[in-house]
C-alpha cells in the first residue's frame, strides 16, 4: 500500500471543505429556524396562557352571576312558600269561619223564635207581676222570685252583651 492512496488531493480537500461549509450553513439556517419555532411557540403559549386566563375569568365571572341569579331565586321560591303557607292558613281560618256561619244560620230561625218567646214571657211576668202589685195584691213567693231573677239577668254583665255581631268588623272576627 502506497501513501498516494491514502493522501488527499488538493480537489478532494477543496471539495470536502465546500461540502463542510454548506453542512455549517444548512445547520446555521435549521438552527435558526428552530430558534424562530421556539420563539413563535413561545409567543402562542404566551398567547395561549394570556386567552386561558381571559376564559376562566369569563367562566368565574358567569358561574358567580349564576350563583347569585340562583340565590335571589331560592330566596324568592322562599318568599313565595312562605306566602303560600300563608294563604294556605289564611284560608284554613275562613273556611273554619264560614263553616261556623253556616252552623250559625241554621239555629238562626230557632233561635229568633226562642227569643222573641222569651221577650214575651218577660212582657208577660212584668205586666203580670205589675198588675197584682197595683191591684194591692202581693205575688206569690214563687213569682217574685222568677221575676227578680230575670230582673237580675237583665242587669249582670253578661246580659249587656245580648247583641252580638259576627262581622269582623265590629267584633274583630271569629276565632
Amino acid at each position: 500500500m502506497t501513501t498516494e492512496m491514502f493522501s488527499p488531493t488538493r480537489t478532494s480537500i477543496k471539495e470536502a471543505n465546500e461540502h463542510l461549509q454548506q453542512l455549517y450553513g444548512r445547520v446555521a439556517e435549521l438552527e435558526k429556524t428552530v430558534q424562530e419555532q421556539a420563539e413563535s411557540l413561545i409567543k402562542k403559549d404566551e398567547q395561549m396562557q394570556t386567552r386561558l386566563k381571559e376564559v376562566t375569568q369569563e367562566k368565574d365571572s358567569e358561574i358567580a352571576e349564576l350563583r347569585r341569579s340562583l340565590e335571589a331565586s331560592e330566596a324568592h321560591v322562599q318568599k313565595l312558600v312562605a306566602s303560600l303557607k300563608e294563604r294556605d292558613a289564611t284560608m284554613h281560618h275562613l273556611q273554619h269561619k264560614c263553616q261556623l256561619l253556616e252552623d250559625i244560620s241554621q239555629y238562626k230561625p230557632m233561635l229568633e223564635g226562642l227569643l222573641a218567646r222569651v221577650v214575651e214571657a218577660e212582657q208577660l211576668g212584668e205586666s203580670d207581676y205589675n198588675r197584682r202589685v197595683s191591684n194591692g195584691g202581693t205575688p206569690n213567693a214563687h213569682h217574685t222570685q222568677v221575676y227578680q231573677n230575670s230582673m237580675d239577668m237583665d242587669n249582670s254583665p253578661s246580659s249587656s252583651n245580648r247583641h252580638f255581631s259576627i262581622s269582623e268588623e265590629e267584633d274583630g272576627g271569629l276565632t
